[in-house]
């Protein structure tokens, strides 16, 4: 993996650029305002136009300087962090990276968790699998639009964005059934809480107290979420900002951190530090955390039969 420090490096050489044309823009800048003050005093058409055209350099250069060093910086990262901290985190595995709507409102809505929004998208979508498990990240934004209309008749649309977190993790085993346990405080503009017609109620107060559960087959819902499962997912609940959602469609578990969102863009004005590295691998990490925590690799998981 590229090194951190030859990133930084590149940084400060492209703050250096930035400095030296700011400076230079200022020079020309002092310069135009010493002609103007001496036309003020002294009228002359030819010193008019000198200090005109010093002054149109001064803002050409500012603008230079504003956006030629920066430009193509956030892309430079990208590919050098980002994508070789992906290749780090998969290592051993082939993945694929989407930038950019890589998941349709279809193959993200297969469970029917969301309901149906006015406006959706998606970000950079990766594809791989580990332990067996073939598993999909993507952030997304799932917008309501609400349009109001005064008394006099001006019609004003409001967005509002719901960001999320979205993974999902194919088994072998199709269960042939769904359960779904979402987060009390999600949204009831953005999730479809009772997805199933059988409710379910478990052992922990605090788990029930904090998520609706429901299912289409008790027996298998039962057998798939056991304490260690109920313990995993509060655990989960605490440790990431937003709020879950976790369902079981088939063969396909669907998890879901809605409101929250992980936007690593890069400027040469912020230096590049080590929090901002171990949080690119906490996001990369995350799908495979959530395999490990909930045991989906297991035999019981994967295996044809449902005996264990």
């Amino acid at each position: 993996m590229m090194k951190f420090d030859a990133i930084e490096a590149e940084r400060q050489r492209r703050l250096k650029t930035f400095k030296t044309l700011l400076l230079v823009s200022l020079g020309f800048l002092v310069v135009s305002i010493i002609l103007f003050v001496i036309y003020y005093f002294n009228p002359n058409s030819v010193l008019m136009v000198i200090a005109f055209f010093v002054a149109v350099i001064f803002f050409i250069l500012l603008t230079v300087a504003f956006s030629l060093p920066n430009n193509g910086f956030n892309k430079y990262c990208k590919d050098n962090l980002e994508k070789n901290i992906m290749n780090d985190v998969f290592q051993g595995e082939k993945y694929s990276y989407t930038e950019k709507n890589g998941v349709s409102f279809k193959e993200m809505n297969y469970s029917g968790l969301f309901l149906i929004p006015d406006d959706f998208e998606t970000s950079d979508t990766i594809r791989t699998t580990y332990k067996g498990i073939e598993l999909t990240l993507s952030d997304y934004i799932f917008t309501r639009i609400v349009t109001h209309t005064d008394s006099k008749g001006n019609t004003t649309h409001t967005r509002y964005p719901f960001p999320g977190r979205y993974m999902a993790f194919n088994l072998e085993r199709n269960f042939e059934s769904g359960v779904a346990i979402i987060d009390k405080r999600n949204n009831n503009m953005v999730f479809n809480y009772k997805l199933y017609k059988e409710p379910l109620d478990f052992e922990s107060i605090d788990f029930n107290k904090r998520f609706y559960a429901t299912t289409s087959n008790k027996e298998k819902a039962f057998y798939l979420i056991r304490p260690k499962e109920i313990m995993a997912l509060l655990d989960l609940s605490n440790l990431y900002k937003g709020h879950i959602s976790n369902v079981l469609v088939n063969h396909t578990i669907y998890f879901i951190i809605a409101d929250t969102k992980v936007d690593f863009s890069f400027n040469i004005f912020h230096k590049l530090d080590e929090g901002i590295v171990k949080d690119i691998y906490g996001y990369y990490e995350l799908p495979l955390k959530i395999i490990d925590s909930l045991n989906l690799a297991a035999e019981r998981y994967n295996e044809k039969s449902l005996d264990e």
